[in-house]
This record gives structure tokens, sequence and C-alpha cells, in this order.
């Protein structure tokens, strides 16, 4: 025996691998109330409760249909709990463990209290408060000192080598956000248990991580603090100034719900599985490579002008904008087909209205916790799928007879490809961005090339984390904004006269020059504020001279 009072520390170890800590009073069913939640049919909706003994934890079964069993022997009455036993609750197995020790990384999904996990088994974990963890002191200690701690409400997963250094990931599940850490700050955030006052987290630091250890502690507990993952410490607050009515009117709203990972589950199992074959992806890809080609005979050729169904632009604006809906939403779909595929559940789901335009989301955070190659393969999803449904309404375009079907085929066709041009946009936040980021191991990608790039533009003298990696990707985002607009004012302009016969000359002249100056403005943002900088100041040579 050992821990608080000689009594030994138990976890249960879910079916999915989580690890789950006894502390307290908990309930184990199938109920949304339950502590630990286990969807499983063959599981009731309060299975089993666990209480507190004078020698340790104790389980008894709560009514439930099936029954419950201690290591094949099943319980009529409080039976105490021990390390290495096995607990059945109908068709689930769950083990009993000693409680990982400080310090521990597993590298399966380690789920503290207020956690949760998906896999096989499509297990639960509610959020617990402090209370039922024990811990019923606040982070200062009795004797008046700091004691940081972490709340509940986390996970952690330590990735593959291959990741690179930053391969540890702690999700903090109420706000969704992630933090990568290296191993050094994983060893000190296992330090924050609210036993150690923050003296004794400077000399822990020190001797973990050398010199630069007392750096790192500062850091990374700000970095909880801002995510307000510390017991007794808040983010800074921020005072809101009233918003104005445009700002009223444009702010975006969400309305989300929670099931639709057991959607994604079922539809994958059901038919989603065939989409991810070996032969099934050969026959995607060469049916995308081939209807993009389809695609740009019919602009060629003229088929179909964008916007425009049956002469009218309002019938094929509305056409267009009702096809854009409906593509995001399979978009999504696919992204929560392939999150099922890897045995992760999609968090949640809805409608967002961003300017006044309504759009379908998925929560696809679960990714973060798979390697490195599967991130890559569920953030592709999505643009793959608008490249075969672009392929699959082109090919219907250039099969329809003239008229209204083949305008609408080719307004589909349309918004599939610029859905997919959209999502595949490596240099903003999408999921182009996020497959370059895990192909070239390189967090912040974006940020950082931004920062350094505008270092170089502005004259500034080069840091000492400057990347060549992050120069081309910079430079790359140029040449990309630049190209894209070209293309894109090259191809408004061939239909410029047919739209212009089908509405005031003014009306298609001013939303003309209006796409023009959005395009242009990500590279006049990105070269503007540095080049006028350096015409202020003088590049960094010339400073250090007058200096």
């Amino acid at each position: 025996m050992n821990g608080s009072g000689g009594v030994e520390p138990l976890a249960l170890v879910l079916p999915d691998g989580a690890r789950v800590p006894i502390a307290g009073e908990m309930t184990i069913g199938r109920a949304a109330h339950a502590n630990v939640r286990i969807l499983d049919r063959s599981v009731s909706r309060v299975h089993a409760r666990i209480s507190d003994g004078a020698g340790g934890p104790l389980i008894e079964d709560a009514g439930s249909t099936w029954g419950t069993s201690l290591s094949g022997r099943i319980i009529n009455g409080p039976t105490r709990l021990w390390a290495g036993a096995q607990l059945r609750l109908g068709n689930v197995a769950i083990e009993v463990v000693g409680d990982t020790p400080p310090g521990a990384i597993d590298t399966g999904p380690a789920v503290q209290p207020g956690a949760s996990a998906s896999g096989p088994g499509e297990t639960v974990v509610m959020p617990l408060d402090a209370t039922f963890l024990g811990l019923r002191t606040p982070a200062v200690g009795v004797d008046g000192r700091l004691r940081p701690r972490v709340r509940s409400g986390w996970a952690l997963k330590r990735l593959d080598d291959s990741e690179g250094p930053a391969r540890v990931v702690l999700r903090d599940l109420r706000s969704g956000a992630y933090l990568r850490m290296d191993d050094e700050d994983a060893a000190l955030f296992d330090l924050f248990d609210g036993q150690r006052t923050v003296l004794e987290l400077l000399v822990e630091a020190e001797r973990l991580a050398g010199a630069e250890g007392p750096g790192r502690l500062a850091r990374l507990l700000a970095e909880l603090a801002d995510r307000d993952l510390l017991d007794g410490a808040r983010s800074a607050p921020v005072v809101d100034r009233p918003a104005r009515r445009l700002e009223q009117i444009l702010k975006p709203r969400e309305r989300s719900w929670e099931g639709v990972g057991e959607y994604f589950e079922r539809a994958y199992h059901r038919w989603g599985r065939v989409l991810f074959s070996p032969l099934a992806v050969t026959v995607l890809i060469l049916f995308a490579l081939a209807g993009f080609g389809a695609f740009a005979y019919l602009v060629g050729a003229r088929y179909g002008t964008p916007f425009v169904v049956a002469r009218r632009l309002v019938i094929g604006g509305a056409v267009f904008i009702a096809g854009r809906f409906a593509l995001v939403a399979v978009h999504e779909l696919c992204h929560g087909l392939a999150l099922a595929h890897y045995g992760r559940r999609a968090g949640r789901g809805g409608l967002r209205l961003v300017l006044m335009f309504p759009y379908a989301f998925v929560d696809t955070g679960e990714a973060y916790f798979e390697p490195r190659g599967h991130r890559i393969v569920i953030s592709a999803a999505g643009p793959a799928c608008d490249l075969t449904l672009g392929a699959a309404f082109a090919f219907a375009c250039a099969a329809a007879p003239r008229g209204s079907l083949r305008d609408v085929c080719f307004q589909l066709a349309f918004g599939a490809y610029v859905g997919a041009f959209f999502n595949l946009n490596p240099f903003i936040d999408r999921d182009g961005y996020n497959i370059l980021v895990d192909f070239l191991r390189e967090p912040r990608l974006r940020q950082r090339a931004r920062q350094q790039f505008a270092r170089s533009l502005s004259g500034a003298p080069r840091d000492g984390q400057d990347s060549s990696v992050l120069g081309r990707y910079a430079l790359a985002g140029v040449i990309w904004s630049g190209l894209g607009a070209t293309f894109a004012i090259v191809f408004s302009l061939r239909y410029y006269r047919r739209l212009d016969a089908l509405a005031p000359h003014g009306v298609i002249l001013t939303a003309f020059i209006a796409f023009y100056v959005v395009l242009l403005i990500p590279v006049l943002a990105q070269l503007g504020a540095p080049l006028a900088k350096r015409a202020r100041l003088g590049p960094a040579e010339v400073n250090r001279v007058i200096r």
C-alpha cells in the first residue's frame, strides 16, 4: 500500500486504452450523467458504482441487466477493487491498475477525469469536478504559498518520434485548444500536481532541463494559465467595447451538435469504409484528374457561364450558393469519415454563419492525436471530395444537352473547384496548410514565415531562428497569391461580356472591380507594411552605421 492514507491509488483502463483515476464516488454506465460513460448496448444506463472504503475503493452493481463481474466472479454487493483485477460490465472489459506515477507519459491517450476519448468500445469520460477528484484545497497551500495545479479536463498523448521534438500533445477538452510540447516541457507539466511550491518547481525545472529550466517553467505556466488550465489562475480579462451595429450583423454565429461523431461512425461502418480501400482511392484519384481536364474543356468551349442559369443571374447565383453549401456539407462529411477510419470521433459539428453566408463544419481536433500520415489523410479527405464531386458534375455538364440542366451542372462543378482551390491553398489556415505543416514538420509555419518575411523586407537584422524553409514558404505564398489573382482575373474577363449583357453595366463593372481589389489585398498587405517600414527607417545596415 502507498499513497494517501496508505491506500494504493488505482485507475481504470478502459477498452480504448484511456486511463481514469479512481477518486471518490463515481458511476459507470451508458447514461449521459454517468461519470464514466461507455456507449455499448450491453452496458446499462447506470451499470455500476464505485465508492470509498476503509481499505480502498469498493465497486457494486447498480441493478444492471447483464450484471457486473470482478475477475470472473459476479458481485452481489460492495466488493473491494485491487490492482490487477478485471472488471466486466456486460460485454465490456475494464482493467484495474495502479495509478500512473508522476512523470510517466503513456503512448496511448492518457485521459484525466474531465477528459474524453473515443475509439474501440466507444468510451466517453464525463466531466468531473474538483470535489470528485479529492482536490478540496485551493492552489495556494496551507502555508500560503502558491502550488500550481492543473485543472481537470485535459488529455495528453505522446506521438511517434518521427513527429519531431514537439511530439507531446496536450488538449484542453473544454475549449478544444491544443498545445504541442517537447519531452522536457511534458516532464515539467507532470510536476503541476498542487504538491510543490513555485520555489520547489524552479529547483526541479533546473534539475530536469538545466539552466534553461526556469525559463521553460515560466513559459509553460503562462501558456497553461492563458488556456485556463491552472487552478487559481485566469487569463488576463479582456474588456470588450460595445459592438457596433454592423459588427453585430457580421459577427460569426454558430449552432453545433455533439452527437455527429456517432453518425460518422455509423456511416463509415455501413458504407464509408469502401471509399478508403486502395482500389477505391486509386479509382477516385484517376476520376478526379480526368474530371479536371473535362472542366478545363468546358471553360474553353464556353459550355456555361458562372452564376448564370437559364440566362438569369439571380437564378444562377442562388444555384451557386445553394450548391456551395451542399458541397461544404459533403466536404465535412468526408473529414468525419476519415476520422472514423482511424478510430477517432468528431467532437461536434453544425452550422456557422460568417459574413451572412452559412456553411457546415466538423470539429476534427481528435486528429491531433493521430500519427502524421493519418493527419495528412484526414486533412486531405475534404479537398479530395471537392475534386471528385467537381469531376462528376463536369462530366454531367459535358453530357447534358444545352439548357438549364447543363447550366446547373456547370455551377456545381464551378463551385466544387472553387472550394478545392480555396481549401488546398497552403497559405491560408485551411486543409492545404495543415497538410503542408504536417509534411514539413513545421508547427506555426504561417505565423513564423510571415514574421521572418516581414523582417527581411523591412531591413531588420536576421533572427537566430531564421530558416530557409520559412523564407521559401513565405516567398511561395506571395507568388501563389499573385498567380491566383492573375488566373482569377483572366478567368473572369473571359465571361465579362456575357455577364454585362445580363445585368446593368454599372453593376457588373463595380462587382468586377471589387472582386479584383479583394484578390489583390493579401499580396498588398503582405508586401506593403514591411516595405513602408524599410522606406521610413532604412535597411538594418544603414541603421547600424548611423547608431
